[in-house]
C-alpha cells in the first residue's frame, strides 16, 4: 500500500490530523488500483491487555454487554463510502461450551453479527476473537457505532477477560 497526495509538497510536512481528509489510499490487487479518501477514523481500547481479575460474565441472550463504542462522521458529498470496522474481544470459557454472539449496530440499528465457540475447562479456555465488518454507502451525518457480545447458551458461562479494542476507518470510494 503507498500513500500518495494530489499537493504532496503542501502536505509533507502537514500533522496526520489536519491532512486526514486529503490523504489518498491506493490498494493494488490483481493488478487493479483502488482510490479511495479517508473521511473519518476512530478507535477505541478500553481493555488494553488480558486480566482475569478485572473480567465479566457475557450476559444471557436476549440480555447484551456493551464492549465499546466508537462515532463516526460521513462528510456532505462523501458517496459512495464504506466504513471498515474491526474489533478485537479476549474471552475466556468458564464452564461448557458457550455460543457467544457478537453484534456491530450502527445508530442502534444492528449492521453485522457473527457467533463464536468458546470451552472452558479440559479444552481451550481463552481466546482473543477478532472480526471485521463493511458498512456501505453510510449517509451523511454523525454515526454511533457499538459493538456487543451475548451468550447464546444456557447453563453457561463465558467473561471478557481483555483486551478489548474497536475502530472504525471510513472511506470515499469511486465505486
Amino acid at each position: 500500500m503507498s500513500v500518495f497526495a494530489s499537493n504532496q509538497s503542501r502536505l509533507k510536512n502537514c500533522p496526520l490530523f489536519l491532512c486526514l481528509p486529503r490523504i489518498y489510499y491506493r490498494y493494488q490487487s490483481i493488478g487493479v488500483d483502488l482510490l479511495v479518501r479517508i473521511l473519518d477514523k476512530a478507535a477505541v481500547q478500553p481493555r488494553r491487555k488480558f486480566n482475569l481479575a478485572n473480567s465479566f460474565v457475557i450476559r444471557r441472550s436476549p440480555a447484551r454487554s456493551r464492549l465499546a463504542t466508537i462515532t463516526i462522521l460521513i462528510p456532505r458529498n462523501s458517496q459512495p463510502n464504506r466504513v471498515d470496522l474491526v474489533a478485537t474481544v479476549g474471552v475466556r470459557g468458564v464452564t461448557g461450551i458457550a455460543q457467544i454472539l457478537f453484534r456491530i449496530f450502527r445508530d442502534g440499528k444492528e449492521i453485522f453479527n457473527t457467533q463464536q465457540g468458546i470451552e472452558s475447562a479440559g479444552s481451550e479456555q481463552n481466546y482473543a476473537v477478532t472480526f471485521q465488518a463493511e458498512d456501505r454507502n453510510v449517509r451523511t451525518g454523525t454515526h454511533v457505532y457499538t459493538v456487543t457480545a451475548e451468550n447464546l447458551t444456557a447453563n453457561t458461562r463465558a467473561d471478557v477477560v481483555g483486551p478489548i479494542s474497536f475502530s472504525g476507518l471510513a472511506v470515499k470510494t469511486r465505486t
